[in-house]
């Protein structure tokens, strides 16, 4: 084999595999957390209107999936499953943490998902 041959074959070999280390390396020391991209992902959602359905995503890892009359669908967080019901009305603005429930019997709850992240030990 030609020194050529060998010096192409370690390009094509080795540089993707340098690559591939140098950005997952990149990704652990200097990309968003975990935790970062959850708050970010509950800070962008906003939506509002009446549950229309309720269900259990089996494909999901079991995630309790409401369906909003608008056609939106939210998952409910695990805390909150018990809270929210078919018939209610949910409004979450872009911006905010907070989830406000009205209930048919004039009762409101406000839901913070700060309370969540403390739970789980994320922080804000």
């Amino acid at each position: 084999m030609k020194k050529l041959d060998k010096y192409i074959l370690y390009f094509i070999f080795y540089i993707p595999l340098i690559l591939l280390f140098g950005y997952f390396f990149y990704q652990v020391c200097f990309g968003e957390r975990r935790e970062e991209l959850i708050i970010d992902r509950d800070l962008n959602e906003g939506f509002n209107g009446n549950v229309d359905s309720l269900y259990q995503d089996k494909r999901n890892h079991n995630v309790k999936i409401c369906i909003i009359s608008n056609g939106y669908r939210y998952e409910i967080p695990p805390l909150w499953e018990s809270k929210i019901e078919k018939g209610d009305s949910l409004i979450k603005k872009r911006g905010s943490l907070k989830l406000s429930i009205y209930k048919r019997n004039k009762k409101n709850i406000t839901l913070d998902y700060q309370d969540i992240y403390k739970r789980s030990l994320i922080s804000p």
